[in-house]
């Protein structure tokens, strides 16, 4: 008992001292806003730390002989070292776009051919057709891990690669896709989502882990087991030019986790790089996002500062839950001391701490907070009933939710009109108690993450924009992939409801692939099992479809719909077509001219 009370003294004390800034925001704390040059309505702080930090104007920096940092052209900056008798270049950039623009700056500084791309890691790999030219003898250098990333979720990160339309979703709320370039809800700096002008060039050479190689003359060291925001990241050391590159120092405090859902982002490995930039006692650091720095004392001095940020938020986390916090206190009570957050490098202008250690958490110890009331809680549409009949109805709802508006606690304002909403989500005076709440509290936060999402979200309740739950891959993104990978990922489409009595299997041969091409699906009982090689299994397919990839793509993504791939002539069916329809009726089939949205009027209990 002693105990319980000295830790409840504990989070109270830090409640009070370490309040986040901007949690403390939410909730009546002072604030003051300002009015972009766009009209975009946003916390003074946010594009005042903002622009210690972020690149805004494309530049040059010449860091040392033969090497040049590329900086403003991309989300992503280029590297380029100068080679014997080419270019080396360090990322690709989002999309072909951003490559025309890089490499007409490029030929200001050097007429050699580009004859190798190194990624430093998943997100930067689809601007490099642009910058190989005419050359088909390019070399490609990544992680051993970054060509599966791709084919697999497209480098979303996704965990679960069934889920990566839901990651991609949440991709277009995470970077201002949904609001608008003018106007209150205008962001701080536009999308950073390029084109559909993209093209992954896959890798040819895998690195390895201290690998030491010498390229056109340049003698380069690889990293692999350094991570940061992607599990295919790849350090490169220049020994001879004092220069690491690396995608483990940001100019925003690192974001632990992203609210579209990647993989569980490990700080360990990510604290772990940090030191090894700092052992190797680099006279240049060039970064992926931030602008590059020189000088021995100064690498030393950012990576330092980096570290102990990450370092502290991570230990601390653990700290409180041996003394028993559950994650919603730890989002209220870990938060950096003010020699760490004073680091430029280290502001919360991207992401917000509050959702940082309830993610360890959840990694270290799954869902449960430890207090067995937890275990079985009511459906949330019932805990929502309740609490709004405990409040004595919707008008009595409203006053508080008004009150709390007034008071500008936005964050219980907006936690009463979710109860709200869920008994009531057609009701648009409800709809827009919420999306006022959402609202303020994008406008007060100074992270670009949740600013994007609040404002979606509320624009949605207004019904000015839709936003997708879940996009689906590129036909491209599937024909790039092992023949088989789709037809595995129709599994987890089957409803149990239709296919509880049945026992059948159907396999799909696609005929423009010489071998491997035949996968199956046995429907039984609500499962559908994955057949990787149907000649093999102990039973017969009772339906085969023969089909091209490419149409199996498009039925895959909803291009067509099941009557049209069945109708199609380049569709043979091979057994019973009605037992074709019947079996693949059992299936979610996603249309894509009628995509899923959240926050849709005809939302029913």
């Amino acid at each position: 008992m002693k105990l319980k009370l000295f830790i409840l003294s504990l989070t109270l004390g830090l409640v009070t001292t370490l309040t986040g800034q901007n949690q403390e925001a939410y909730m009546g704390g002072e604030a003051e806003l300002v009015t972009l040059p766009n009209g975009g309505v946003i916390n003074k702080k946010a594009p005042e730390l903002v622009a210690k930090t972020h690149i805004s104007e494309p530049n040059i920096i010449h860091v040392t002989e033969g090497i040049w940092s590329f900086e403003g052209y991309s989300f992503a900056n280029f590297v380029v070292i100068e080679g014997e008798t080419g270019l080396i270049v360090y990322d690709a950039g989002e999309d072909n776009d951003d490559s025309r623009r890089f490499m007409k700056a490029l030929r200001k500084v050097s007429d050699k051919p580009i004859h190798t791309i190194i990624y430093s890691h998943s997100h930067y790999v689809w601007g490099g057709r642009v910058m190989i030219e005419d050359n088909e003898n390019i070399t490609v250098i990544g992680h051993p891990m970054l060509n599966k990333n791709i084919l697999e979720s497209g480098g979303a990160g996704a965990s679960v690669p069934e889920l990566a339309p839901v990651l991609t979703g949440r991709i277009y709320e995470q970077f201002n896709v949904y609001l608008p370039s003018e106007g209150i809800d205008a962001p701080l700096a536009k999308s950073p989502i390029g084109s559909n002008d993209k093209e992954f060039i896959p890798v040819t050479k895998t690195a390895q882990n201290e690998e030491i190689v010498v390229i056109d003359g340049i003698k380069m060291q690889f990293f692999t087991n350094y991570h940061s925001d992607t599990n295919d990241c790849l350090m490169v050391f220049l020994p001879e030019k004092g220069t690491i590159l690396n995608n483990i120092y940001w100019p925003a405090f690192p974001n632990l986790y992203t609210l579209r859902g990647s993989v569980y982002r490990d700080p360990l490995p990510w604290i772990e790089g940090l030191k090894k930039i700092k052992s190797l006692q680099a006279d240049h650091m060039i970064n992926t996002h931030a602008t590059a720095v020189s000088g021995k004392e100064n690498v030393s001095e950012a990576v330092t500062n980096y570290h102990d940020a990450l370092a502290f938020t991570y230990d601390q986390t653990i700290r409180r839950i041996l003394l028993g916090e559950s994650p919603d206190e730890l989002r209220h009570t870990i938060q950096l001391p003010e020699h760490l957050a004073e680091w430029p490098e280290n502001q919360l202008t991207y992401g917000e701490m509050s959702y940082y250690p309830p993610n360890i958490y959840n990694y270290a110890l799954g869902w449960f907070d430890g207090n067995a009331s937890n275990i079985n809680p009511v459906h949330p549409n019932v805990e929502a009933e309740k609490i709004v009949e405990g409040f004595g109805g919707i008008k009595n709802m409203i006053e508080a939710i008004e009150k709390a508006m007034k008071n500008k606690e936005y964050a219980w304002a907006n936690q009463l009109s979710e109860y709200l909403y869920k008994v009531y989500p057609n009701d648009q005076d409800v709809r827009q108690l919420k999306a006022d709440a959402l609202r303020m509290m994008g406008q007060l936060t100074i992270a670009s993450i949740p600013r994007s999402f609040y404002l979606s979200q509320a624009r949605a309740l207004e019904n000015e924009v839709s936003v997708l739950h879940t996009v689906m891959p590129s036909k491209h993104q599937i024909l790039g992939s092992d023949p088989g990978t789709y037809v595995n990922m129709m599994r987890v489409r089957i409803d149990p409801e239709k296919s509880m009595d049945t026992d059948k299997i159907i396999s799909f041969e696609f005929t423009d692939i010489e071998t491997d091409a035949a996968f199956a699906l046995h429907v039984r009982r609500g499962v559908a099992e994955y057949v990787k090689e149907p000649a093999e299994y102990y039973r017969k397919s009772d339906v085969k479809i023969m089909l091209p990839r490419e149409l199996y793509a498009e039925y895959y993504t909803g291009t067509i719909l099941l009557h049209d791939l069945l109708t199609n002539k380049n569709v043979t069916i091979v057994g019973n077509k009605k037992d074709a329809k019947r079996i693949l009726e059992m299936f979610d089939q996603y249309n894509a001219a009628e995509p899923n949205f959240k926050f849709k009027m005809e939302i029913q209990n």
